[in-house]
């Protein structure tokens, strides 16, 4: 595996594993979301961006890491936290003004989604370690 996507694979795990950590953090922070005001963390917008991020990377080097390395975790992990994700409740009607115990099983499948799609960058980097493929186009 050539650097760029090496770098790919860390960025989208890193991410990702964000995108997990602020999904479980938001139960916690809704009750002060008054004294944070505004903040861009505690907005929809937030969670977009990261999301969109989240997926933008993970799409091509996932798929990438599939296709080089033909095990079915990546791609698998990959849409369990697509479906996670998709079928969080409140996906399409969600606002982080109310808050009821619909939205903390929201934020549970957006942290269960975000650590999907982190384990299968981990894992997409676990093969390429082992894979003599991507550890002779390394040194070259």
């Amino acid at each position: 595996m050539n650097i760029a996507w090496r770098r790919f694979d860390q960025v989208g795990f890193s991410v990702s594993f964000i995108c997990a950590i602020h999904c479980l953090a938001m139960p916690i922070l809704l009750p002060l979301i008054p004294v944070l005001g505004s903040s861009f963390l505690a907005s929809d917008s937030a969670e977009l961006v990261i999301v969109s991020i989240t997926l933008l990377i993970a799409t091509p080097t996932l798929f990438r890491g599939y296709l080089k390395h033909r095990k079915l975790l990546i791609p698998g992990c990959f849409l369990v936290g697509l479906l996670l994700f998709a079928f969080r409740p409140g996906a399409f009607e969600h606002s982080h003004q109310h808050f009821h115990g619909e939205d903390i099983l929201h934020f549970v499948f957006a942290a269960l989604a975000g650590f999907s799609l982190a384990l299968a960058h981990w894992l997409n980097l676990k093969f390429c370690r082992i894979c003599p493929t991507c550890m002779d186009e390394e040194s070259s």
